[in-house]
């Protein structure tokens, strides 16, 4: 058994090393070891994929993406932003923030943390910069919050793990509500403590008044709405995930209509970018399941699960194994393919020891948020590094500010982590109600 899993092993690593798309690397490795292994396995690579775009439950994939592109091109995010600042502009911490909360609600739209992490920092960047405030904590702000992307539903990986775990893509997207709101708080705690015990210098922003404050609440109210219609048919129980997705496109649509955003071009790109996203997340998700197959006829999960099971972990333990295999990975690796690679090796193990595998898909994405911030390969970080280059140039800074501003959130991230892995109820408390 150690021969098949070296050679595995061994392909995925080159494949990554030469920079092959993740769905290239996922395919070519099963290829080849399914013909080394198996034999001819054509047919099987012939009908996987078939059954796996044939299911109904794959249209949730891109109408969510659709809503996001939508929502995208309407100018959501300026008049969120604008409206956001009036509102915490005075706390401590102020404008900062605003990072959190705007990529909290973003993350509910795009489901995306780098499309979150790019947008709000494109937006808030300039202004932060303006009114003078600590440019690590500014970055760490709005790397972290971008990381909101993955755990506020709709969320893309979200779906990719329920794909992969084959579960109820709506039981995970209302399992990540409480914890996304508990991270929002951490964060938020974070930058109540740097304001009030860190370095200061930022200037005063333009007091509102009430009048003001709730008039810029008015912009909300499209985007509040439409969250509350997808989340709220999946809790009511009166659509399933594939419904609820249909509608927030379609509710998108009126959102861009009623901004008077929408235009032949801006839909022509809404709808190519919305292909372009779903081609390479299905190429991925059936490049992993043919992956998935030969490692299964091989037996490397039920030799792996007996290995482990003959150390006598209890199901506590065996989790925070897996999450220190998952920290590590995510040092090093992208979320997207540390989900569909590394998951499926883990799921015999995890049924045999009786883990709910809705609690456990939360677990993942946040270990997959604490990978995005995680040197050295922390995609958000990239991301937040040509943001800044884009805006400023050569004057753009190093990447050591981002890293060290990311510190303090990353407790926090750890702290709900713990939370959800010692208090389960706190991610499946609602969706215990909702059953």
């Amino acid at each position: 058994m150690i021969g098949p899993v070296l050679l595995i092993l061994l392909l995925l690593g080159l494949g990554f090393a030469a920079s092959l798309h993740v769905g290239t690397a996922l395919g070519l490795t099963a290829l080849i070891a399914g013909l080394i292994y198996i034999g001819p396995v054509w047919d099987f690579f012939g009908q996987i994929p078939w059954t796996t775009n044939s299911s109904v439950t794959m249209t949730v994939v891109p109408l969510f993406v659709l809503m996001g592109e939508l929502l995208l091109r309407s100018g959501l995010t300026d008049d969120l932003y604008a409206a956001l600042s009036r509102l915490v502009g005075r706390l401590p911490g102020g404008l900062l923030h605003s990072n959190i909360l705007a990529s909290g609600v973003f993350a509910a739209v795009s489901g995306s943390s780098l499309a979150t992490a790019t947008t709000i920092g494109a937006v808030a960047l300039p202004t932060m910069k303006q009114h003078g405030y600590n440019e690590r904590i500014t970055l760490g702000s709005i790397a972290a919050g971008g990381t909101l992307g993955i755990l506020i539903p709709p969320s893309l990986i979200m779906i990719v793990y329920g794909l992969v775990a084959q579960v109820s893509i709506g039981d995970l997207y209302i399992a990540g509500i409480v914890p996304g709101i508990l991270m929002m708080v951490g964060f938020i705690a974070a930058i109540l403590i740097l304001s009030l015990f860190g370095p200061r210098g930022e200037q005063a922003i333009q007091r509102y008044s009430l009048r003001e404050k709730l008039a810029g609440l008015v912009n909300i109210i499209p985007i509040a709405l439409l969250i509350g219609l997808v989340i709220g048919t999946i809790y009511l129980g009166v659509a399933t995930a594939t419904e609820a997705a249909a509608y927030g496109a379609t509710g998108a649509l009126v959102v861009a209509l009623a901004k008077r955003r929408l235009s032949w071009p801006m839909l022509k790109e809404a709808l190519l970018s919305t292909a372009m996203t779903t081609g390479m997340i299905l190429f991925v998700v059936n490049a992993a399941f043919l992956l998935q197959f030969v490692l299964s006829f091989i037996g490397v999960p039920r030799a792996l699960s007996q290995s482990i099971l003959s150390f006598g972990l209890s199901s506590t333990e065996l989790i925070l194994v897996i999450c220190v295999v998952f920290i590590l990975l995510g040092m090093v690796m992208d979320g997207l393919p540390i989900v569909v690679a590394v998951v499926p090796i883990f799921l015999p193990l995890l049924q045999a020891q009786g883990i709910d595998l809705v609690w456990f898909g939360i677990i993942v994405v946040i270990l997959i948020e604490l990978g995005l911030i995680t040197p050295p390969i922390g995609m958000n970080l990239f991301v937040l590094q040509g943001v800044r280059h884009r805006l400023y140039g050569a004057e753009a800074g190093k990447m050591t500010d981002i890293v060290i501003g990311v510190l303090p959130f990353i407790v926090s991230m750890l702290v709900v982590l713990g939370l959800v892995i010692a208090f389960p109820q706190v991610a499946m408390g609602l969706v215990g109600a909702m059953r």
